[in-house]
């Protein structure tokens, strides 16, 4: 059981946001004391397992709701357990309104060398919609901390598509941000999960969102006005700087193997999928008897391994090499003109493509699942 790639689940928040769907809880000193005592536990039962780190991802939840006692109590934990190599890249998420000097000075002690800043969006009604407990002004004062702190690997996330926003709007957010000295900025449409406050809210007709044509000129103008910026665009919702892309993630999409700590946190190693219990108190339960407390232990098949091999590897603007040949000539088709580009085995999604790639996304797993020749290999 080797893997490469680590990620810490932080469930904490002081408030959970209108749009989330990830498994968090709010914050309090009680039940953080009961959460670092079961993750302790966690690291020294998985840290015999082989592992070489290339990177290790601290996300949530809001990691910076932690004390800075907890802080840096899981960072020593982190040190003394993991085997890392020299270039590793360590990110960690914060908040705005949930991050100080001093922790920020903690965490640059310990080895992290890139923040994942949730701005979200730099227009206080949009904020205030989406149950963010920030301000614009919060996050460019929360950017500009961080790069006095000495950071210089800072991601921005932000959200389009929200209801109520308009183009103008996400226009003078991408332009305020840019000034700063960011390396790179992640750009994902609001997806709205039925279990969320928002959806209940929609259902309920409070709200509408934004025209088809508002969100797809969103995106557009993002992926023109960044890259003239120097953001590259090397995956269907993040830019980077050249040589900041986000190496965590890419090794998500690239099906290398990792392991997920904490709640809810996911794994994949030896072809295995496995994960924790969503839930802090059955986490904790279950790693009283010594034990890992993975759950859902699966193996990817072939077909699987397809499935997820193209559904990745289309999200990269570099694409993915195909030699299924059938998987080719469908994408090769009239109706996936100006969608998909195809050099020998190479297939990759245009800028419009990624605009349309959950429907492609849809069509060719589909395709998989019903074609013979794929699920033989």
């Amino acid at each position: 059981m080797f893997f490469s790639s680590l990620y810490i689940h932080i469930p904490f928040c002081l408030k959970k946001c209108n749009y989330c769907s990830f498994y968090s809880i709010n914050w309090n000193q009680g039940i953080e004391g009961l959460y670092l005592k079961s993750i302790l536990k966690e690291i020294e039962l998985t840290k015999e397992f082989l592992h070489l780190l290339e990177t290790l991802y601290i996300g949530g939840g809001t990691p910076s709701c932690l004390s800075i006692e907890s802080l840096e109590k899981l960072f020593v934990s982190l040190r003394e357990n993991f085997k890392t190599k020299n270039d590793i890249e360590f990110s960690i998420e914060i908040n705005p309104a949930t991050v100080d000097k001093e922790k920020l000075k903690l965490m640059r002690s310990y080895g992290i060398n890139r923040l994942s800043i949730g701005v979200q969006s730099l227009n206080d009604r949009e904020l205030s919609f989406l149950g963010r407990i920030h301000s614009s002004d919060d996050a460019l004062k929360t950017v500009d901390l961080a790069v006095n702190e000495g950071f210089d690997n800072i991601s921005i996330d932000l959200i389009y598509g929200i209801p109520g926003q308009i183009l103008k709007s996400w226009k003078t957010t991408l332009n305020k941000l840019v000034t700063r000295d960011i390396q790179h900025i992640s750009c994902y449409e609001l997806s709205i999960d039925r279990h969320t406050k928002i959806a209940k809210e929609l259902d309920s007709g409070n709200f509408s969102l934004p025209p088809e044509e508002e969100t797809v000129a969103m995106y557009e103008f993002a992926t023109e006005f960044l890259e003239s910026r120097g953001f590259k665009k090397y995956e269907i919702s993040n830019f980077a700087q050249p040589g900041f892309q986000c190496r965590h993630n890419i090794n998500y999409w690239s099906a290398v193997p990792y392991l997920g700590i904490g709640p809810s946190a996911h794994s994949f190693i030896d072809r295995k999928r496995f994960h924790n219990p969503s839930n802090l108190f059955s986490y904790a339960e279950h790693l009283i008897d010594g034990k890992p407390a993975w759950i859902n232990d699966y193996t990817v098949d072939k077909t699987e391994e397809l499935k997820e091999r193209v559904f990745l590897g289309l999200r990269m603007k570099d694409g993915v090499i195909l030699t299924n040949p059938c998987i080719i000539e469908m994408l090769g088709s009239p109706e996936y003109k100006n969608l998909i580009s195809i050099s020998g085995n190479r297939v990759r999604l245009t800028d419009k493509g990624m605009i349309l790639s959950n429907e492609i996304f849809a069509r060719v797993l589909l395709h998989i699942e019903n074609c013979p020749a794929c699920k033989q290999g």
